[in-house]
């Protein structure tokens, strides 16, 4: 997934400093996997991602518009395929990247929004506010568009970590945006898919920063 225009958190005015915002991303139950600061600079050094990263496949590709498996890998493949993916998303300079993306059929999803690092296997949505807003998304696999649509405003999801212990993640605006987001790779769909129109979908114009994606 890419960062939405205007998803930045808001910046305090320096002449009166506040708390910082709180996480768009919250877990309220277990203890996921992440990818802390030592994975976060293993995986970002020049070196790894040369040898690791992967084109990340783009919309048409049969792989992208199928439902994902569930993984049958032990603990030390799932970790080796999320360093690939991380990588990967490193390159595309994304928030989010699902392991469909770089052409692993597998139910397993980075979500990085505020560097947050959680890894989640077999994610399922569980809940989503019935309030919506109208946002922006991208995606690393629609490169240069974006999309005008509707998203619920929070959104809860339960899943797996690599050990297969469970764990439940809230999200709440672009939180819950990258997990409805990344959870849809897993299902074959694309934000192109959930747009009411053609209309609503955009070319990043050479003088505008592209959506952050996933």
């Amino acid at each position: 997934m890419t960062q939405s225009r205007g998803a930045e958190p808001p910046s305090d005015p320096p002449e009166s400093p506040q708390a910082p915002p709180p996480p768009r991303l919250r877990v309220t139950k277990g203890s996921p996997w992440r990818i802390d600061a030592g994975r976060r600079a293993k995986w970002s050094a020049p070196e790894f991602v040369s040898a690791n990263a992967v084109e990340v496949r783009q919309i048409g590709d049969p792989i992208l518009h199928g439902p994902a498996k569930k993984p049958r890998l032990s603990r030390t493949e799932i970790e080796a395929l999320v360093a690939r993916m991380f990588a990967s998303m490193v390159v595309a300079r994304g928030v989010g990247i699902a392991a469909p993306q770089i052409g692993v059929p597998l139910r397993v999803v980075i979500m990085d929004v505020d560097e947050a690092g959680i890894v989640a296997v077999e994610p399922k949505v569980e809940w989503t506010s019935a309030e919506q807003e109208e946002t922006t998304e991208g995606c690393l696999s629609i490169r240069g568009m974006y999309g005008v649509l509707d998203r619920p405003l929070a959104a809860r999801l339960v899943a797996n970590d690599i050990a297969g212990k469970r764990f439940t993640l809230v999200g709440d605006e672009f939180g819950a945006q990258c997990m409805l987001h990344e959870t849809d790779h897993l299902d074959g769909l694309l934000y192109v898919d959930r747009l009411k129109s053609r209309d609503d979908l955009h070319t990043v114009e050479p003088e505008e920063e592209e959506p952050v994606s996933a």
